[in-house]
């Protein structure tokens, strides 16, 4: 559910009269809100005073809108490292105990080039944040769900394909986290891919630009109810 149906549940949940209803909206729309002291805050506190709004009701909206967005905390980490590689990484190694944070004990030769490491696979882990492209609000406020109509832009970058065997992409929604698991020669020749990021790096670097508009040409890289290990093996052989 995006912030504007959830608004649009506020408010059909409120039992006055039109009239009052009107002068509740028209008092919240006037506000300067501030976070955490949020319109949505504003609104239901002046539903509540209104006599419209029960607190019991309000407790159900909270935990449904709870129980829908389980991943909504992950729009306020700050930290980016945080996010990528606290978060992200350490969700993949949730799917499988064998999956392990690569190390010179697993890998001789390893240097920093790739994040995890499973039976001699080298898997390189990107994840983005999916938020709507037409906002400028902070990223828990314009953070989309995973069937969103609202036009949204991932950028993963700083793709080094010659460095790993298999890429694994989070793409984290409001309600959903999206795993992608793609052979690291498919990125390499996959037409949304784009050499050489930064000015003179002599394409050692790429990116993938993924939108609203073109996220479905990925679909066959899907994790979905797959097993993580089966396809980990699956791509690597390719």
């Amino acid at each position: 559910m995006e912030l504007t149906e959830l608004k649009d549940k506020i408010i059909a949940s409120f039992s006055g009269n039109n009239e009052e209803l009107e002068e509740i909206l028209e008092i919240v729309n006037d506000d300067l809100s501030i976070f955490p002291f949020n319109e949505y805050e504003y609104l239901i506190a002046n539903m509540i005073n209104r006599g419209g709004l029960t607190f019991e009701k309000y407790l159900d909206l909270r935990a449904e809108h709870i129980s829908n967005n389980p991943y909504l905390w992950i729009f306020e980490i700050s930290a980016p490292r945080k996010f990528g590689e606290h978060f992200a990484q350490t969700y993949i190694m949730g799917k499988s105990p064998n999956i392990k944070k690569a190390s010179k004990k697993s890998d001789p030769d390893y240097s920093g080039q790739y994040d995890l490491w499973f039976e001699g696979i080298k898997i390189e882990v990107k994840a983005s944040r999916v938020v709507s492209s037409d906002s400028d609000e902070p990223l828990y406020i314009k953070a989309l769900s995973r069937n969103t109509k609202q036009p949204f832009s991932m950028n993963f970058q700083q793709l080094k394909p010659q460095y790993c065997d298999v890429f694994i992409w989070l793409a984290v929604f409001r309600d959903e986290v999206l795993i992608w698991i793609i052979n690291s020669q498919t990125i390499l020749n996959h037409p949304l891919y784009s050499v050489g990021q930064h000015r003179g790096n002599k394409g050692n670097e790429g990116q993938m630009h993924i939108t609203h508009a073109n996220i479905n040409q990925l679909d066959e890289f899907i994790l979905g109810s797959r097993n993580i290990e089966e396809a980990l093996r699956e791509e690597a052989g390719k």
